[in-house]
Formats: C-alpha cells, sequence, structure tokens
C-alpha cells in the first residue's frame, strides 16, 4: 500500500510589530490608512488600532481619514467666493448631475457641446482632475462625452434642494451671477423673426423647475425688467422626440424677455460664461438697434453654422475615440 503522505501548512511570516515612532511615521508622515498599515505587516486591521491606542497615537478625524482614503489626486476646498458659489449652484440646478460618493461630491454632465466641455473644465480642473470619456446614449441615438469630476466635501452646498436660497435673492451680484449659472445650462440667446422684415434679440429660460424660474421672474422685476412667465406644456401633453412620444410629468415652464432694450441691458450686465452664448451676446451688441431681416439674419446664421459644425466634430470625435478603444 502506498504511505500516506501528510501535507504540511505552511504560513506565511508577518513582519515585526512596528514601534510607536514607526507607527506613527507610517500613519501621520506618509498618511497610510490603517488597513494599508495592517497589509504591510500582514494582519488584520485590529491589532494595528489596538497598537495606536496603546501607544496613544491620535488618530485622524473621519472624514479627512475617508478623504486621505479614497482619493488618488489632490483635491482642494471649494474657494468661498459668494460669486463664484451663486453661479456654480445655477448651474448645477440647470444641467449637472450631482451626489454624494461617501464625503466626496461627484459631479457629472453629459453634453455634444465642445463649448460646454471647456466651461465645464475651467469651472471645475483647479479643484480635482476631470474625466472626460465619449459614450453612445442610446435614448437620444447620438454619440456623446460624459465629464464628470470628484470633488472636496466642501463642495456640498451643490446637493442643496432645488430653490434660490434667501441670500441669493437679497444680493444683487449674487443673484446675477445665480442667473448666469442657470443661463449657461437651461437659457435661450437668440434672434428670431418676428414679422416677414423684422427680427426680436430673445432671452429665454425654460425648464421644469417652477420655484427657481419663479425666483428668476420675480428677481428679474425687482431688477426693473419685464419679463413674462408662462406654462409652454402642462403636466401629461404629448410631445414627440426622434420618433417617440414623451408625456410630460411636470408644466414646462419659461420666462422670457421680449424687449430688445430689456435684453441688451441684461446681457451688459450678466456674468455668463459659456463661450457660445458669449459669441452670440457679442453678435447681439455689434447689431444694435438694427431690426430687419436683411441686416441681421446672415451674420446670426453663420455663427449658428459655426457652432454646429463644432458640435458635429466633437460628436464624430466621440464616435472614432469609442471605435478605437
Amino acid at each position: 500500500m502506498p504511505q500516506k503522505t501528510t501535507r504540511i501548512k505552511t504560513v506565511k511570516p508577518t513582519k515585526k510589530e512596528p514601534s510607536a515612532k514607526e507607527l506613527e511615521q507610517l500613519y501621520w508622515k506618509h498618511g497610510l490608512s490603517t488597513r494599508k498599515i495592517a497589509a504591510n505587516f500582514g494582519v488584520s486591521q485590529k491589532p494595528v488600532l489596538r497598537l495606536m491606542k496603546n501607544y496613544e497615537i491620535p488618530r485622524r478625524d473621519r472624514i479627512e481619514a475617508v478623504i486621505r482614503g479614497c482619493r488618488k489626486y489632490n483635491k482642494n476646498p471649494f474657494s468661498g467666493n459668494i460669486n463664484e458659489k451663486a453661479y456654480l449652484l445655477g448651474l448645477a440646478f440647470a444641467d449637472l448631475r450631482v451626489r454624494k460618493h461617501g464625503y466626496q461630491i461627484d459631479i457629472g454632465v453629459s453634453t455634444t457641446h465642445p463649448s460646454f466641455s471647456f466651461l465645464f473644465k475651467k469651472l471645475f480642473r483647479k479643484y480635482a482632475p476631470i474625466r472626460e470619456n465619449p459614450y453612445y446614449n442610446k435614448w437620444t441615438k447620438q454619440h456623446c462625452w460624459r465629464l464628470e469630476a470628484q470633488l472636496h466635501p466642501s463642495f456640498d452646498f451643490l446637493l442643496s434642494p432645488k430653490l434660490v436660497p434667501k441670500w441669493i435673492i437679497e444680493n444683487e451680484v449674487a443673484f446675477l451671477n445665480f442667473l448666469a449659472g442657470y443661463s449657461d445650462g437651461e437659457g435661450i440667446i437668440s434672434i428670431c423673426r418676428n414679422s416677414k422684415r423684422c427680427v426680436s434679440f430673445v432671452f429665454a429660460i425654460s425648464s421644469e423647475d417652477r420655484n427657481i424660474l419663479f425666483s428668476i421672474f420675480q428677481g428679474l422685476k425687482n431688477l426693473g425688467f419685464h419679463p413674462t412667465f408662462r406654462v409652454l406644456r402642462s403636466a401629461g401633453d404629448m410631445n414627440e422626440f426622434r420618433g417617440k412620444q414623451l408625456v410630460y410629468k411636470k408644466d414646462h415652464l419659461m420666462v422670457r424677455l421680449k424687449r430688445r432694450a430689456d435684453v441688451l441691458r441684461l446681457l451688459k450686465i450678466l456674468p455668463i460664461r459659456h463661450p457660445e452664448k458669449i459669441k452670440k451676446r457679442k453678435l447681439m451688441f455689434e447689431l444694435g438697434d438694427r431690426i430687419y431681416i436683411t441686416d441681421v439674419m446672415d451674420s446670426w446664421l453663420k455663427l449658428k453654422d459655426e457652432i454646429k459644425s463644432n458640435v458635429n466634430r466633437y460628436v464624430s470625435e466621440a464616435a472614432f475615440e469609442l471605435l478605437d478603444r
């Protein structure tokens, strides 16, 4: 009969228990988490925590520990500037996806406009790295770009409920910055025909955020403008989009300035940052009091074609990028 062999279980040797000085340097000087320290010494986290207690090594507070443990790159805290805060809050309410991820604030947006991509990077790259990835949107049947960033916990104000805060309503400059941010996301700056021969300048905001739009409506009135506020589509109405029937779950609303003098005065004091909207504003200032289609529409259509061409190129870049992966 073959003789049975006894299998000997080998145990991986653990490293020597760290001294108080060594443990303190790993934890505070090098910023390692207790889990990583434990892994280095081949033990579980519990003995490391016990040693720290015995050595009387103070621990980081929970927020700082989580940030250090999960971050790969530096994330700078928010500047604290009240006007920047108002602008970012308006933009977030209009167009950004914002959620809490541990103690970080995740933000993201999908776009086909390179100008909006440029704006997103300019606003947030000083605070955290930006990820830009192409994807195919099955709903719109179009290639797009998704931009994301993980921000410092001091950006938690972006998680606020969709209501214009009192500190913005009561501060004219903060209100204009909030309106600029919301307009860069949901605003319309346009020139359209109002008769067979003439055109009108338009500034409008369209969304389902009734409370926000009503606050903007009241804020514009307080500044001496003459806005209108109306329902474009009622909840339950049907609308066709790319061959599919959509049902509005909420009223779709619009705040609009119709008077050319109002539009030009607002654009003069509104700190918009979206490159496309800045170009439109510049053209409106150049056109000034011209009202006839023959004097205006060629320049306006040329600008629209330029924007469309940039969008098409950006979409194509997303498609080619996906093919290469």
